[in-house]
């Protein structure tokens, strides 16, 4: 009986340990996408937001926190994609983190690495294949996906909606099936406190 009583306890610890509800936010320069997702794995909304001037993201971003209170908030990791426009993205990243800290929401990061080598495990080449595959996943978005554009074409202004989803789909899916640490960036103490 006590052993039983031991095992329902853990569960009940691994249940609560988890976040069960997520903020992943994908940036560019003058605006954000987002998708919130319930534990596990449904996506829940998803939109996009755009502002002038990076400090009007701050607004943006404080009213998705009000309004959603995830339990974390993903944000994409450094990466090659979008270098003209990388001080624009950090800054706003950067008020991200910060609305984050003020309402004691932890941070988790994931990287471009992460999020690719994450969806070549299903074949997917590049991020359109990743869009048809979270399509197919999610299929109440499916009408949003975009056609494959053509080289000179520039990227099909959905395609945000679908990388804050892959953002999502990339946290959860490393956290809870490869048992890498889910927060890599808590938001809430400081490295002294650690």
């Amino acid at each position: 009986m006590n052993g039983e009583a031991q095992d329902t306890d853990s569960l009940t610890l691994m249940c609560t340990t988890q976040p069960t509800r997520i903020l992943a936010v994908e940036i560019r320069a003058a605006r954000l996408g987002y998708a919130v997702f319930e534990s596990p794995r449904g996506l829940t909304d998803f939109g996009g937001a755009c502002f002038p001037v990076p400090r009007a993201a701050r607004s943006r971003i404080a009213r998705l926190l009000r309004l959603y209170r995830p339990s974390v908030v993903v944000l994409p990791g450094p990466g090659a994609r979008y270098p003209r426009n990388m001080p624009i993205r950090k800054a706003i990243a950067r008020i991200a983190r910060d609305e984050a800290r003020k309402a004691a929401i932890p941070i988790a990061r994931v990287s471009e690495r992460e999020i690719k080598s994450n969806f070549e495990r299903y074949s997917c080449r590049d991020k359109y294949d990743v869009a048809a595959l979270v399509a197919s996943k999610f299929p109440d978005i499916s009408w949003r996906l975009p056609p494959r554009p053509k080289f000179y074409d520039p990227e099909p202004s959905s395609m945000l909606y679908f990388d804050s989803i892959a953002l999502g789909v990339s946290y959860q899916e490393l956290t809870w099936q490869n048992n890498k640490k889910p927060i890599e960036d808590d938001g809430i103490f400081s490295p002294a406190s650690k």
